[in-house]
């Protein structure tokens, strides 16, 4: 068994890409994470949240294009789906040149990556080189997140409000929401997303996290300026617009490819009536879907044990 930790870049387009593998290289199955965000980085996945599956596996924490810790001067005005389609078509190229060409890659998507995965698997004949898709509460069709999240928050604040809890904060998320739709506009949805990330601090799931592990890759400084230029420059604006009408649902037909869906109960930023329109849609002879119910938008922070039991019988499986 051989235990990876290495680093290396991928340059495309004028982005440089930071990848870490970590894991056992020896099983000649690779993981690659597709990250949230937009911006966030890999990072975040590599801890107690994928520590069994790096026993078994090489896990890939790729950080996209002006995310985590991505650096490049000039490629800001190349940010869109299709370009992230093609770096993450070179990535994968990579790593079949740096650790064969018999290697088993699995996808693993969450929340933005959801989309990117999509895009991904949609597009040409690239779902060739893959063994499996595992989305983990992905956003394969915004519009349907934006809505349904802002149901989901309506219909449980009013629940939670019935019952007597947390009147003051459910009342708030309420009234918002009632008032406010979140596909008119980006700052709407923005503030949606923002109570739908707080109301899981008003349900019983569980919470962990990581320490900040400064021997990581992950620079917070290169975060920070990556998340600002998405927030606060035009291109990074123009971006985060378009991803508000993107849609896969009629595309996902053309995935053929062995398919996991882990969701969280009480996730009201990409709520289950999502999954149900990726399972409904999927092309794949072999679907499955999971639901957790200790967890929201995180399962693999909330029900990190079950999740990784379910990649290994999926991996183990199709690999």
């Amino acid at each position: 068994m051989t235990h990876a930790n290495e680093i290396f870049w991928v340059t495309n387009a004028g982005a440089d890409m930071p990848v870490w593998v970590k894991g056992n290289t020896a099983s000649k199955v690779f993981i690659v994470v597709v990250h949230g965000g937009p911006g966030d980085g890999a990072y975040g996945y590599s801890g107690f949240q994928t520590e069994t599956l790096q026993q078994h596996y090489a896990m890939v924490f790729w950080d996209q294009r002006n995310a985590g810790s991505s650096a490049g001067n000039s490629n800001f005005n190349n940010l869109s789906i299709d370009q992230m389609v093609d770096d993450l078509e070179k990535l994968i190229k990579v790593l079949k040149y740096r650790y064969g060409n018999n290697i088993s890659v699995f996808l693993y998507g969450h929340s933005f990556g959801g989309l990117l995965g999509s895009a991904f698997l949609s597009k040409d004949n690239y779902q060739d080189d893959l063994k499996g898709w595992i989305e983990i509460d992905g956003a394969h069709n915004y519009p349907l997140t934006d809505s349904t999240s802002r149901r989901m928050l309506i219909d449980t604040g009013r629940s939670e409000i019935s019952r007597g809890r947390n009147i003051s904060k459910w009342t708030e998320i309420v009234a918002y929401c009632e008032s406010h739709d979140p596909l008119t506009s980006l700052a709407i949805s923005y503030q949606v997303e923002a109570y739908a990330h707080e109301a899981e601090n008003y349900v019983d799931i569980n919470h962990q996290q990581d320490p900040l592990d400064l021997t990581s890759p992950a620079n917070p400084l290169s975060i920070l300026a990556n998340q600002l230029k998405l927030d606060y420059t035009s291109s990074g604006e123009q971006f985060l617009q378009t991803l508000e009408e993107a849609s896969y649902s009629n595309q996902l037909y053309k995935i053929k490819i062995p398919s996991l869906l882990l969701w969280g109960q009480y996730d009201f930023t990409v709520p289950r009536a999502v999954a149900m329109d990726a399972y409904t849609n999927l092309g794949s002879s072999y679907k499955k879907f999971v639901m957790f119910p200790h967890s929201g938008h995180r399962p693999m922070d909330g029900d990190t044990e079950a999740v990784e039991n379910n990649i290994i019988d999926f991996v183990e499986s199709f690999k």
